[in-house]
């Protein structure tokens, strides 16, 4: 299954469209790919944008864990979480933002579709 495939097994159907169209319009998803080598970005391209880089290791995995690692990714995008690039985060804030991408990813793991 192509990695496009899996994020969108992992997110069809679990969000409300405002929270889908948020994440389609802001989040790329990046993982090594068949067809490619390499990608390159612009500064331009960036902005306003968040990368999800989804590891090889990752896609070989069972889909529960596939579906929950993207899930609790999109979370940290969807609650607005801060990364330690040229801000500096503290352990506890750190492990505040992850304990709420888990809780934000079980939510809709395990919630019936959205209609």
């Amino acid at each position: 299954m192509r990695t496009v495939e899996k994020v969108r097994k992992a997110l069809g159907g679990k969000f409300l469209q405002d929270v889908l169209e948020h994440v389609c319009a802001t989040v790329w998803f990046i993982s090594s790919q068949e067809d490619a080598w390499a990608l390159t970005f612009r500064g331009a391209e960036l902005k306003e944008r968040h990368l999800i880089f989804l590891s090889d290791d990752l896609l070989r995995q069972d889909e529960g864990q596939i579906q929950f690692t993207i899930l609790h990714e999109v979370g940290h995008v969807v609650l607005n979480h801060r990364n330690s690039i040229g801000y500096e985060q503290t352990q506890t804030e750190i492990r505040l933002q992850e304990i709420e991408a888990d809780r934000f990813a079980k939510q809709f793991l395990n919630s019936p579709p959205k209609s």
